[in-house]
């Protein structure tokens, strides 16, 4: 009786001590916990902007909301982007990250195949100069 007892006590009182040394509120401001990267320098979503460093001008348009796809010209090149959605009209000159390219891909809403599309985190008008 008196084993599993101790055997328990062994277990229980380690584990509570440890959840007491716990942080229970938000860290101090400016202080992260030990191996976090700095706030900026993470890799992924939802980080530090994108660089925008692709520009052309806008063909085609297709809404599919939360989505556009973009037909663009960028150079001699034509391709297709899909980004959030933003209002566009061809002939806008436009900006936009690196993206992640698809071959074949379906979108469901338009009922279409795309040979290649480029999703962007972001897609941005140029300012007029």
């Amino acid at each position: 009786m008196r084993l599993p007892l101790l055997a328990t006590l062994f277990v229980v009182i380690p584990l509570a001590t440890s959840v007491a040394q716990m942080p229970t509120g938000p860290m101090p401001m400016g202080k992260m916990p030990p191996g976090h990267p700095a706030i900026g320098q993470g890799q992924g979503h939802g980080t530090a902007k994108a660089e925008m460093n692709h520009s052309g001008t806008v063909e085609e348009v297709l809404s599919a909301n939360p989505y556009v796809y973009i037909r663009v010209k960028e150079g001699s090149d034509d391709k297709w982007l899909a980004a959030p959605a933003i209002d566009l009209k061809p002939g806008a000159a436009i900006r936009w990250p690196d993206g992640m390219p698809m071959k074949n891909f379906f979108s469901k809403t338009l009922q279409r195949n795309f040979e290649s599309v480029d999703f962007v985190e972001a897609v941005e008008p140029v300012p007029a100069k």
